[in-house]
């Protein structure tokens, strides 16, 4: 199996739209799914994902605090983390970078775009 990446999303359409993509797309890659930033916490330490993308405005936590967690914990705060939100001002786009993301993508998402942006970390 390829690389794993963890989409942490609350919208269920978003993330059965990026299911489909990212089966379409042929990239050798597996996508699991959180719902909020307490579960991709979770997961991150259970699974170590390759990429994260995460939605920023989530119930239970969002992803501002989830990233924080993941950047200050030795074990997990090499994987890149691409902001995956509608908010799409300058600072908002400050601020994910200042918290550690590596990239900021505004939805609604290009597929083409979106996973060149993907095949950037991990590499296939």
């Amino acid at each position: 199996m390829g690389k794993l990446i963890l989409l942490v999303e609350d919208d269920e359409d978003n993330r059965d739209l990026m299911e489909f993509v990212i089966a379409r797309s042929g990239l050798d890659v597996e996508l699991i799914s959180a719902e909020n930033g307490q579960q991709a916490i979770e997961m991150v330490k259970a699974r170590h994902p390759h990429l994260i993308l995460m939605d920023m405005q989530m119930p239970v936590m969002d992803g501002y605090t989830a990233v924080t967690i993941l950047k200050a914990d030795p074990e997990v705060r090499e994987i890149p983390i691409i902001a995956f939100t509608a908010q799409a001002r300058p600072e908002d786009k400050d601020r994910t970078r200042e918290i550690g993301c590596a990239e900021h993508y505004t939805k609604p998402m290009d597929p083409e775009e979106l996973l060149a942006l993907i095949q950037k970390y991990v590499g296939n």
